[in-house]
């Protein structure tokens, strides 16, 4: 994993990334979400009841196009006559379109239902990262337009769905609008526990059934409901009258961002694991030349990132990465032959110092029994060291030991 700093430059080449690219335009009824870091969850909110948003963490997102709206009666209903899908729970009249509802956000509709809807329309449902991303934006805002709550902006604590459109001044600095109460909105996303997050027996008790995270909150939620962190869950085969969905759309230009950002990261830590072995000392000459090639392909590959040439970044990335294990290799690999030399050299002279022994030994006088046991201590204690991988302390010990044995008078 990257280190806190390399995480921090890494955001920082993100945004640059973020901030050199053109803005696409969004298609008809779409908000664009731009590319760059945000900050997930919470470490410490008042409304985290669950204790399910930890740790805040950054997650680094490519741009993408979001409905401004929740999924309206009327357009689920396009799209029923023109697929044959089954209606919405709640429809009545065996598939009617509710009076007056065509502007509020359909309900009654599972996981599955969303899906097929997505796919029709060209979309799909948005991840429980872009969804907060588009609702609290990179500042990690509490609710979209702030972080105190404003009974005006949204439809909370009520009693039954408004219009999509009903509270224009609770939209956020994206153009996303309505995305806070309502109605709850599907993500495509698997309830888990964030990475590092702390034990939460609560949360592992959903984990078997495969929940899936829904967010937003409704119009009878509380606030602390309708926050951008806060998570919801459901089973993909339940619906209720309180449940809808948005899509999500990728922009086109921007289909390798994630594989040329997580190359990037791939070598960013293979190059945090090779500099510490690789020393300015002569025999890792050809390792520091392998090392500046791969640090050259890096710096590429986080200039091509920030110009939006994504597969050309990937490209250099992985480039990177080789050289960087290769510089590693070159420099483990004087190691590996020091340690194999100095382990044959130091088995070379206890193996002589146990051959001296048992000549001594043969025509041993009592005079000599004194220093032949210290020998034989010397010994002892040098193959105990040899197994240990102290090559100079077991050298000492058998050079100490030869001695002793070569000064005794014959």
């Amino acid at each position: 994993m990257m280190s806190r700093c390399s995480r921090i430059a890494f955001a920082l080449l993100l945004a640059a990334a973020a901030g050199n690219a053109a803005d696409p335009a969004p298609p008809d009824g779409m908000a664009l979400v731009p590319a760059g870091p945000f900050p997930m969850g919470n470490n410490n909110d008042y409304y985290d009841n669950d204790f399910d948003e930890q740790p805040r963490h950054l997650v680094d997102l490519p741009p993408f196009f979001i409905d401004i709206y929740p999924v309206t009666n009327l357009r689920y209903q396009v799209f029923i006559e023109a697929t044959g899908h089954r209606p919405p729970q709640y429809w009545p009249d065996r598939g009617t379109l509710p009076p007056g509802k065509a502007r509020h956000p359909v309900t009654g509709v599972t996981f599955a239902d969303a899906t097929a809807f997505a796919v029709w329309s060209g979309a799909r449902l948005p991840t429980e990262q872009e969804w907060e991303k588009a609702s609290r934006g990179s500042d990690g805002l509490r609710w979209p337009w702030g972080h105190v709550f404003d009974e005006n902006k949204a439809n909370v604590g009520r009693r039954m769905t408004t219009p999509v459109d009903a509270f224009p001044q609770g939209c956020n600095a994206y153009g996303v609008c309505d995305i806070s109460g309502n109605v709850w909105e599907w993500t495509s996303t698997r309830y888990a526990p964030y990475p590092g997050a702390p034990p939460n027996r609560a949360i592992l008790r959903f984990l078997n059934d495969q929940y899936l995270s829904v967010r937003g909150g409704s119009y009878s939620s509380d606030i602390g409901s309708a926050r951008g962190a806060d998570r919801g869950i459901k089973k993909p085969a339940e619906f209720g009258p309180a449940l809808g969905f948005r899509t999500v759309r990728d922009v086109p230009d921007y289909a390798g961002y994630r594989a040329a950002q997580q190359t990037i990261e791939l070598a960013q830590d293979a190059q945090r694991l090779a500099a510490p072995d690789i020393t300015a000392y002569e025999e890792h000459a050809p390792a520091r030349t392998l090392l500046r090639e791969a640090r050259e392909h890096l710096s590429r590959a986080e200039q091509a990132f920030t110009e939006t040439r994504f597969v050309d970044s990937g490209v250099a990335a992985q480039r990177a990465i080789v050289a960087f294990k290769d510089a590693h290799e070159s420099a483990l690999t004087v190691r590996r032959a020091y340690q194999q030399d100095k382990r044959a050299g130091t088995a070379e002279v206890l193996d002589r110092l146990e051959s001296l022994l048992a000549q001594r030994r043969l025509n041993m006088t009592a005079q000599q029994r004194a220093p032949i046991e210290r020998a034989d201590t010397h010994l002892q204690q040098g193959r105990l060291m040899e197994a240990e991988g102290g090559w100079g302390y077991a050298q000492m010990h058998g050079y100490i030991g030869i001695h002793l044995l070569e000064s005794i008078a014959d």
